[in-house]
């Protein structure tokens, strides 16, 4: 296209720069197959440039500006982005497949909710802490952990990028950003948003590029901290590389979260919420529950209800509002669930509802919504993330120690949730599963709570007011007496 969707230079050093290669990669939409805009892919000297840039910026061990400034330039980002939801929303939900509606509010408004959730915490947060010591005081300092690396998945573009940049700006770390090339057209909007904020030169770059690239990033020298949201296969490798270098790492995995149901579900509540609980962003989300875990004495009224839920929800181009589930985000990611859909089959399940790509779609990563019942826990649907609009539900025997049993037996601990009429009992069975998110009869999501990930679904917290932590370091300095120059409150 030549609608001014075209790039041809990368956002480094607070302006844009001619790339050091002519390479280039071309979005696609999901729904129509055609290309919607072009891009440069950046290559290791614009990493090393990108990163000389970010040091450059962070100004020592101080961070950028002082706390009022970044608090400031904060606001003003979320602004600029918000001029652009249109544009972005759109962009996105041809990127990725998601329903336009569904694109907006998971990434434009997550992402200035983000910015907004964080920047107060640039100017409450202290400095320095003095503390009485055995012998003296002791100063602790809150410093920025440095030159943030983030790279970021394709799903959630804006989202994913901001539960990282939104805590690193406010704690005064610098950024080296490396979307994702599936979606990292929209990256180039954020950049002008980012631009026109009027950040400081060199405190965000962006540069898309393949995986390569992205392990340069990791491992190169002048970075200090690293920030991956995918999958867990790749988050082993970077966590594997951060590993020998003793680099600081957050890791955002994978998932194969289980809703329980217990014998008092309440039926039509669990469908009301099954679209955001299951089958969020077209199964694109990691923290779906994918696995359906049923009480056997009730099975066949639940599976005959989910399935008639899902088997009424219209498939389309995620353009339009009637849209309810619409293409996924690639050939790669269609075949790839496809396959999960053979297995599936192969291994026994039963399919309630879909099970392959809608009539009348022939244009477009379209996979049908589906439903697999009579699931062994032990079948390979039921134990790798599909990625997809596939759930699978299997029978307890309506015991809550057998329910909890099936949703721990699994290699993630990503999310969950729990539905029963007894809220009470509710918690007691969240309390009970290990898992990093669990809900109690409904779908939820909080950037003021921090998510984490247990086994193969990560490492650290992101979210919440403990999501600034990934971005500090602290220092102690021993004082014999309260020093003057310090306004740190005793504690």
């Amino acid at each position: 296209m030549s609608d001014g969707i075209d790039r041809d230079a990368l956002y480094i050093d607070g302006d844009w720069r001619k790339p050091s290669t002519a390479r280039t990669f071309t979005a696609v939409s999901a729904a129509t197959e055609q290309p919607i805009g072009v891009f440069p892919e950046a290559d290791r000297t614009d990493v090393d440039t990108a990163v000389a840039a970010a040091r450059r910026a962070l100004g020592g061990h101080h961070g950028w500006g002082s706390a009022k400034e970044r608090a400031a330039a904060m606001e003003r980002l979320a602004l600029a982005l918000e001029a652009r939801t249109d544009a972005l929303g759109t962009l996105i939900a041809q990127e990725v497949g998601t329903p336009l509606a569904r694109a907006i509010e998971a990434n434009v408004s997550a992402a200035t909710g983000l910015l907004r959730f964080y920047a107060p915490l640039a100017d409450v947060m202290y400095a320095e802490d003095l503390r009485p010591a055995l012998v003296g005081h002791s100063l602790v300092r809150r410093e920025p952990v440095g030159v943030a690396a983030m790279i970021v998945p394709w799903n959630y573009p804006l989202s994913t990028l901001f539960f990282k940049l939104a805590p690193a700006l406010a704690m005064g770390c610098t950024a080296v950003i490396k979307p994702s090339p599936a979606t990292g057209l929209d990256s180039f909007l954020v950049a002008d948003a980012v631009h026109e904020a009027g950040f400081p030169p060199g405190v965000i770059n962006f540069l898309p590029a393949e995986r390569e690239v992205g392990e340069y990033l990791v491992t190169h020298p002048g970075v200090d901290k690293v920030a991956f949201t995918g999958s867990t296969s790749a988050g082993r490798r970077i966590g594997a590389l951060c590993g020998e270098l003793l680099r600081p790492v957050t890791l955002e995995l994978g998932g194969k979260s289980a809703a329980i149901l217990l014998e008092d579900a309440p039926l039509p509540l669990f469908l009301d919420h099954l679209l955001n609980l299951s089958f969020n962003n077209n199964g694109q989300t990691c923290t779906n529950n994918t696995r359906l875990l049923v009480p056997r004495s009730r099975y066949e009224e639940i599976v005959d209800a989910v399935t008639a839920t899902v088997a009424s929800w219209p498939v389309g181009d995620p353009l339009d509002p009637s849209t309810v589930i619409g293409p996924v985000a690639g050939a790669a990611a269609r075949d790839r669930i496809e396959g999960y859909l053979r297995k599936g089959r192969q291994e026994g399940a039963r399919v309630t509802t879909g099970g392959g790509r809608p009539s009348g779609r022939d244009c477009g990563f379209y996979v049908e919504p589906t439903v697999f019942a009579d699931v062994d826990p032990a079948m390979t649907i039921a134990r790798e993330e599909i990625f997809g609009p596939v759930v699978t539900i299997s029978a307890h025997d309506g015991s809550v120690e057998d329910a909890v049993t099936m949703a721990e037996d699994s290699a993630y601990g990503l999310a969950g949730s729990v539905w029963t009429a007894d809220e009470t009992l509710g918690r007691q069975v969240a309390r009970a599963v290990d898992t990093g998110t669990i809900s109690v009869n409904h779908a939820n999501f909080d950037i003021g709570a921090p998510l984490s990930g247990r086994r193969e679904s990560g490492l650290g917290s992101e979210l919440g007011r403990e999501g600034i932590e990934a971005y500090l370091q602290y220092k102690t300095i021993f004082v014999s007496e309260p020093p003057a120059d310090s306004d740190a409150p005793a504690t």
